[in-house]
């Protein structure tokens, strides 16, 4: 950790810092799933199909491929801290926008969500690799990831109960003002650790570098690319389950929201579990491609769904598929900043990443055009074993190129 500011305080814990960052991506990402959680009760209040907010999350991602592109450099200028606020006070500014009285401002809001989502991990990945031990990275980078299931817990258990007794807006504001108390907690540590910014970084060139650079390299490509697979399941559980229960399999919205939560939970076990595995057998590819494997048979066992499942079989399937579905980040995002050199971490992060949102913006809606042809929801979360079987590919064929390549 960096030493303490002359004339101030001395520089907060490591403890400090991940908390602080957990709790941002665990909040921030509450932010964006509190609207797919009751996206019955949104559809109803706006006089949309519950299918188009499959639309909504595609905008969102399409707004974060945006931010990455055009904003991981900015880490360097303004420094990695600084991103973190911004962002988490875009996401709490976009939840305030959704909440006002038409359906143009749910929209609009989904871009301010996704600008501000997307300086998130880029930003997080730069202060974690500066202090994090080397042989801790993984399961580091793992623990912070999951963060994002447990924001889709919270999105989950909360926002139904509050749509039901209070109306779905309550859960949005509360959860900006959070967001806001954040953007003041990180300002304590901004002075430790900010203090590599250079105010003559470039900030200029080609935005799609990042990108470009991700497609040059084999391994990373092929990482990139199987990230891109793996979100179109992690986002397809995310924006539809409940309607897939609610509508579909005629539960009601909080039962529903119940199994959203096992597969969150699901989510918060397997970016540890996972990230632990990686670390354990020295592969990261390796426990990917074992957490592939169980994705696509968890994707096929959904097309078995019926409204006559028990409570506990579907919550157990779903927490299977979801730490498969949301495990993968972790390792994903520390072997990116193991092989990069230093000084690229956040613009390849950032270009990394840009192959996963693209899988995030066009997911949800292939997964929504797949319902209105079909009028299936199971058979819609069973297709889910596609993407995942390329993904599964991706992963097997970079751990071969990194073995050949150190055989």
């Amino acid at each position: 950790m960096s030493s303490a500011v002359p004339g101030g305080s001395p520089p907060p814990s490591f403890t400090f810092l991940m908390v602080v960052l957990l709790a941002g991506q665990s909040v921030g990402t509450m932010g964006t799933t509190m609207i797919p959680a009751v996206a019955p009760r949104v559809a109803e209040t706006y006089g949309i199909p519950s299918a188009l907010v499959g639309y909504q999350i595609s905008l969102l991602a399409c707004a974060m491929v945006f931010a990455l592109a055009f904003g991981s450099k900015f880490n360097r200028r303004w420094g990695s801290t600084r991103m973190q606020q911004i962002g988490l006070a875009l996401v709490a500014t976009g939840g305030l926008i959704a909440v006002l009285p038409h359906v143009a401002f749910f929209f609009l809001a989904s871009i301010a969500l996704g600008l501000g989502y997307g300086t998130l991990t880029p930003s997080a990945s730069n202060l974690l690799l500066r202090f994090t031990p080397a042989e801790r990275r993984n399961l580091i980078f793992s623990i912070k990831q999951a963060g994002v299931p447990l924001g889709g817990i919270g999105a989950a258990l909360i926002t139904p109960v509050v749509a039901v007794h209070f109306g779905w807006q309550w859960a949005l504001i509360a959860n900006s003002l959070v967001l806001y108390a954040l953007v003041f907690v990180l300002g304590r540590g901004r002075p430790h650790w900010d203090d590599d910014i250079d105010p003559k970084a470039p900030i200029g060139g080609n935005p799609f570098g990042g990108v470009l650079d991700i497609w040059r390299h084999p391994v990373l490509r092929l990482l990139g690319l199987s990230g891109g697979c793996f979100v179109v399941v992690q986002f397809g559980i995310t924006t539809f389950t409940v309607i897939l229960f609610n509508e579909e399999l005629g539960w009601g919205l909080i039962a529903a929201g119940l199994v959203l939560t096992a597969s969150q939970v699901g989510g918060v076990a397997g970016r540890v579990f996972w990230g632990w595995l990686a670390d354990h057998i020295g592969n990261a590819f390796r426990s990917m491609v074992i957490l592939a494997v169980v994705m696509v048979v968890a994707a096929l066992a959904c097309g078995l769904l019926t409204p006559r499942w028990p409570m506990f079989a579907a919550c157990l399937l779903f927490f299977v598929f979801g730490s498969t579905a949301s495990g993968w980040n972790g390792a994903f995002l520390a072997e990116i900043a193991r092989i990069v050199p230093p000084a690229q971490i956040s613009p390849m992060t950032g270009g990394a990443l840009i192959y996963v949102n693209t899988g995030k913006a066009i997911g949800p809606i292939a997964c929504a055009n797949v319902f209105l042809l079909t009028g299936d929801y199971t058979l819609t979360f069973a297709l889910l074993a596609l993407p995942a079987t390329f993904g599964l590919w991706c992963v097997w064929k970079a751990e071969r190129l990194l073995a050949r390549a150190s055989g």
